[in-house]
C-alpha cells in the first residue's frame, strides 16, 4: 500500500485532532508570477541561532530573486514549532527531531490533540554535531568520559538520546557518568568553570568559534568499521548517521566523524505540489546567491542535502526534483513507498489504540511497543550509501 494520504483523510480517522486543525485559514496570499505565493510563513528556532540565520539568508535569496515574502515564526519547544504548520498558521517548518516524532506519535506527541502526523521532508541540509571536551581534560575517546560529568539537556528528548547512543558507542551507558541538568544554551559556560567535562554541540557557529579561540579543544570521534558501536542508534537517533565533517577546534585539513544528520524544512503531505516544486527550485536556482551568508548556508546545495536516513517521507514535489537531478534511487524510493505504507498504518492503528489506552500512565511507551509488535520493519538504505547507490528511478 503505496498510496499518498491527504490531510483531510488524515482528519477523517484521527477526529480527536479536530480542535487543533480548527483554524480557518491559510497563511500564503494570492500566487505570484513565481509559482510560489506572495508571502510565506515557516516556522523555526528563535532568532539569532543557526538554524534561524540559515533560513534568513534563503528567505532572503527567494524575496530577492522571486519575490516571494518569507516571514519566519519562532519557537523554542519543538511543538511551538511544529503546531503553526499543523493548524495552518505557517505553511512549513524547520523544527529539529520533533519532524519525526510527530510523524510516529512518539512522546509528547502520543497524545489525543496529537497523533501521528502527515509530515513530509522538503529540503534536507546535512548538519554536524557531536561532544566536545577541551584538550587538556583527559578525555581522548568516548570510552575516556566514565566518571565525567556529562550533560543532560534540559527538555531535550531527542539530544539526550543522542547523547546516550554516544556513550553507547564506547561501550558506556548513562549509569557510566554522572548527569548534569543544564539547557543547550549553557553548556559552553558549563564546561569553562568546570561544571561539565563534555557538552553537545553543532560543529560550527559562533559560539563555538569563539570558544576554539579561546580554549584547546577536542571532538571525539566517533568513526570506525566496527558496526557494534552503533548498534543502539536505530533505536535512539534513527535520523542520524556517523558522518565526516571538519571546523572549530580541527586544525587545516583534519576531519573527525561525529553525528550527522539534518533539521530539515518540512510541511504536510497535502501542500500544494507545484508551490512545493516552486519552492524547491527556488532554493536551488538562488542557492549561489546565499550559500556564504552563513556558516551551514552551504549544505542547502542541492547535491549536499541528505536523502538518507530517511525516516519520514519527502514531500513528492521534492522526489520529483531529486529524480531529475538524479540523486534519486530505487533504494530511496523503496524507503519512501514503506514509509507512506507506515504511515497509512499508523493513522489506521491510532484511534483504536487511543481509545483503548488513553488512560494508560505510559501510553507513550505503549505505543512504540505496539508500533514495534505490529507495524512491518522499514528496508534499510546502506550503512554509508551514496546517491549513485542502485538504478535511478
Amino acid at each position: 500500500m503505496t498510496a499518498q494520504i491527504t490531510r483531510r483523510s488524515f482528519l477523517s480517522v484521527a477526529s480527536s485532532l479536530a480542535a487543533l486543525t480548527a483554524v480557518s485559514g491559510c497563511a500564503t496570499s494570492a500566487v505570484g508570477t513565481s509559482g510560489l505565493p506572495r508571502q510565506l510563513v515557516w516556522s523555526t528556532y528563535g532568532v539569532g541561532t543557526g538554524t534561524y540565520n540559515d533560513l534568513a539568508a534563503v528567505a532572503n535569496a527567494l524575496t530577492s530573486g522571486m519575490g516571494v515574502q518569507v516571514r519566519l515564526m519562532t519557537s523554542t519547544t519543538g511543538i511551538g514549532r511544529l503546531a503553526p504548520m499543523i493548524n495552518g498558521t505557517a505553511d512549513y517548518a524547520r523544527a529539529g527531531d520533533e519532524y519525526y516524532y510527530a510523524f510516529e506519535g512518539d512522546d509528547e506527541y502520543a497524545s489525543k490533540r496529537w497523533g501521528p502526523q502527515p509530515i513530509r521532508q522538503v529540503w534536507t541540509p546535512p548538519g554536524n554535531y557531536g561532544v566536545l571536551v577541551l584538550a587538556d581534560s583527559g578525555i581522548e575517546t568516548v570510552a575516556d568520559l566514565k566518571g565525567k560529568r556529562y550533560p543532560r539537556l534540559v527538555a531535550s528528548t531527542s539530544i539526550n538520546r543522542k547523547l546516550e547512543a554516544i556513550l553507547n558507542y564506547g561501550g558506556l551507558t548513562g549509569d557510566d557518568v554522572e548527569k548534569v541538568d543544564l539547557t543547550y544554551s549553557e553548556q559552553i559556560d558549563a564546561l569553562r568553570t568546570g561544571q561539565v567535562d563534555a557538552l553537545y554541540q553543532n560543529v560550527v557557529g559562533s559560539n563555538i568559534e569563539e570558544l576554539a579561540s579561546q580554549e584547546d579543544v577536542r571532538w571525539l570521534d566517533l568513526g570506525g568499521d566496527d558496526p557494534s558501536r552503533y548498534e543502539t542508534w536505530e533505536q535512539l537517533a534513527p535520523m542520524v548517521k556517523p558522518g565526516e565533517f571538519t571546523g572549530a577546534g580541527l586544525d587545516e585539513g583534519e576531519t573527525a566523524v561525529n553525528m550527522q544528520y539534518s533539521i530539515p524544512l518540512t510541511t504536510l503531505a497535502d501542500r500544494d505540489e507545484d508551490e512545493v516544486a516552486a519552492l524547491v527550485r527556488g532554493i536551488a536556482n538562488h542557492f549561489e546567491d546565499f550559500r556564504d551568508a552563513t556558516p551551514d548556508a552551504d549544505k542547502f546545495a542541492p547535491d549536499t542535502v541528505l536523502l538518507e536516513p530517511m525516516v519520514v517521507p519527502f514531500h513528492r514535489a521534492s522526489v520529483d526534483y531529486f529524480r531529475e537531478i538524479g540523486r534519486w534511487t530505487d533504494l530511496h524510493q523503496a524507503r519512501q513507498d514503506a514509509l507512506l505504507e507506515r504511515e497509512q498504518l499508523l493513522v489506521e492503528a491510532w484511534p483504536g489504540f487511543w481509545d483503548a489506552h488513553s488512560g494508560d500512565d505510559d501510553i507513550a511507551r505503549r505505543w512504540r511497543e505496539f508500533k514495534r509488535e505490529n507495524l512491518p520493519e522499514l528496508p534499510q538504505l546502506p550503512d554509508g550509501s551514496s546517491d549513485d547507490e542502485g538504478d535511478t528511478a
